[in-house]
């Protein structure tokens, strides 16, 4: 398996999905449902064939990823042969959090300004050094989530 296996939480919602993949590897109801019953590890198998193939196509839709803290932001996008990051922290005592939509809205109309926030910008680049795909999966695993590409751009424009 090259990612991970979905939760039965994850699978949930793809529950037709799951019914055509099997249906596509001949496998039918009765068949799955002896599957799950007598073979178990096999099962896994099938459901981990399946979260593959779920990741693979979930990810290459993907083009940026964000993750924060109160503190900090970091945006990554994720070009054809490398990472592109950017990013600020925020040095202000008593600064608003980072998580607040608020924050976010008050810095676009202008009634916060970044030098209140004595922000700090940074940017850097990465050349993968796995698959695009996996290096975005790992950083999802730990605590990115999908943002929109303009997101990036909307912070690379701030830093000039």
């Amino acid at each position: 398996m090259k990612y991970r296996r979905l939760s039965p939480e994850e699978l949930e919602p793809l529950k037709e999905d799951f019914i055509q993949f099997l249906s596509a590897n001949t496998i039918t109801g009765d068949d799955w449902a002896k599957t799950k019953a007598n073979k178990p590890e096999e099962a896994q198998k099938i459901i981990g064939l399946f979260s593959d193939i779920v990741w693979e196509k979930s990810l290459e839709k993907i083009e940026s990823l964000e993750h924060r803290d109160d503190r900090y932001l970091k945006v990554f996008l994720f070009e054809e042969k490398k990472i592109s990051m950017v990013g600020f922290s925020v040095q202000a005592e008593g600064a608003p959090s980072l998580f607040e939509e608020k924050t976010f809205s008050d810095l676009a109309s202008g009634a916060l300004k970044f030098s209140e926030l004595e922000a700090d910008f940074f940017t850097s680049t990465k050349n993968y050094t796995k698959e695009r795909s996996y290096e975005m999966f790992e950083m999802m695993e730990a605590g990115c989530t999908p943002c929109e590409k303009s997101y990036f751009y909307g912070i690379k424009s701030l830093m000039k």
